[in-house]
C-alpha cells in the first residue's frame, strides 16, 4: 500500500466524504442565516441521491460475479441417466 492518501481516503470514502461536504454547507448556510428549508431539502436530496446510485448498483455488481462464476464453473447435469 503506499504512503500516499487522498483526502477521500483520509474521510473514510465517497460517501462519507459527501457527508461531510453536505454537514459543512447546513453548517454554513445555518451560520449565514441562509438556512432555508427548501435549500437544506435540495442539499439532502442531492446526498441520498449520491449514496443511493451506489446502494442501486450493488444487486447488478453481485448478478454480473454470480454469472462469471457460472460461466466458469464446469457444467453438471441434473439427469439421473448416466453418461
Amino acid at each position: 500500500m503506499s504512503d500516499k492518501e487522498t483526502m477521500t481516503e483520509k474521510l473514510g470514502g465517497r460517501k462519507a466524504t459527501a457527508f461531510y461536504a453536505c454537514l459543512a454547507c447546513i453548517l454554513i448556510l445555518a451560520l449565514m442565516d441562509k438556512a432555508e428549508t427548501h435549500i437544506l431539502g435540495l442539499i439532502d436530496t442531492l446526498f441520498l441521491v449520491y449514496a443511493g446510485a451506489n446502494v442501486m448498483i450493488k444487486p447488478k455488481q453481485l448478478e454480473a460475479k454470480a454469472q462469471a462464476q457460472a460461466d466458469n464453473s464446469p457444467q453438471t447435469s441434473d439427469s439421473m441417466e448416466k453418461p
